[in-house]
């Protein structure tokens, strides 16, 4: 065993600050640091795309669960990033606009299990989609109420608020005229739309809209946050937040005065 032991090369160990012993030949270069070399910046994970909460609220039977069905194949949908196997009465869908991406989770609970008021207290959504059919005076009716509630709590100043009248395409059972419906937006501070889930009329416009009303109340939001943070660091004057919004919200309305309409939901 001896004689073994002595004819046998003894093996080499080299740290990874000494020179390779392949150094030079066809597979040496660099291999001796390979374990050393610090992590490239393209190996570090994008942060992940912003969060957005949608509450689905009005009477049971209004199209509110096909609406979110169509949303899951909308053509701003990205398409690898979709999850259709949420928790129940929930979905997800990852939209893609102007190339920024998000993500929407719909929440879409029947209004007898929850309440408006808990629903918000709940998940405290960034939007509301208010739903009535236009062939049902009595969806009108509740989603009047909700958007009453909406309005007198401030949810609509605050979040994005959208009035939608489904079933638009049932042109000669509808009952609720555009007009009536547009008036009650405008009236409650909230955007208005007509769809038709069953012919996907205006659903991926739906879509696109809450997401971008989302985008521009949050915009604004950080808008104010920062005047607020620069009046109270000059010390010049004081100014609440909630003013604030509102001195922004009068400026971006001057500015895009053509387009005040309630239909339009790519403005405040």
């Amino acid at each position: 065993m001896k004689i073994i032991e002595e004819v046998l090369p003894k093996k080499t160990k080299f740290r990874a600050s000494e020179r390779s012993p392949f150094e030079g030949s066809c597979c040496g270069g660099g291999y001796s640091n390979v374990d050393s070399l610090p992590p490239s910046p393209t190996d570090s994970e994008p942060p992940p795309p912003p969060r957005y909460r949608v509450v689905m609220l009005g009477e049971a039977s209004v199209g509110k669960t096909a609406l979110v069905s169509q949303f899951m194949t909308s053509e701003y949908m990205h398409t690898y990033d979709a999850s259709l196997d949420d928790e129940f009465g929930e979905k997800t869908v990852s939209v893609l606009l102007d190339d920024e991406e998000s993500e929407l989770v719909f929440i879409d609970h029947p209004s007898v299990e929850m309440s408006v008021e808990n629903c918000l207290s709940t998940y405290e959504p960034h939007a509301c989609i208010v739903a009535y059919s236009v062939v049902d005076r009595n969806s009108f009716r509740i989603a009047e109420e909700i958007l009453n509630y909406l309005w007198q709590e401030h949810v609509t100043k605050e979040k994005a608020v959208i009035l939608v009248g489904n079933k638009a395409d049932l042109a000669r059972s509808r009952v609720i005229p555009t007009t009536e419906g547009k008036a009650l937006a405008a009236s409650r501070d909230a955007k208005f739309i007509e769809t038709s889930s069953g012919i996907q009329h205006n659903v991926d416009e739906l879509l696109v809209g809450v997401l971008k009303q989302m985008r521009l109340k949050e915009k604004r939001d950080k808008k104010a946050a920062a005047m607020e943070s620069s009046k109270m660091k000059s010390s010049r004057t004081h100014i609440s937040l909630h003013l604030a919004k509102e001195i922004l919200q009068k400026i971006c309305l001057s500015d895009i005065a053509k387009s005040k309409s309630c239909e339009n939901l790519h403005v405040l």
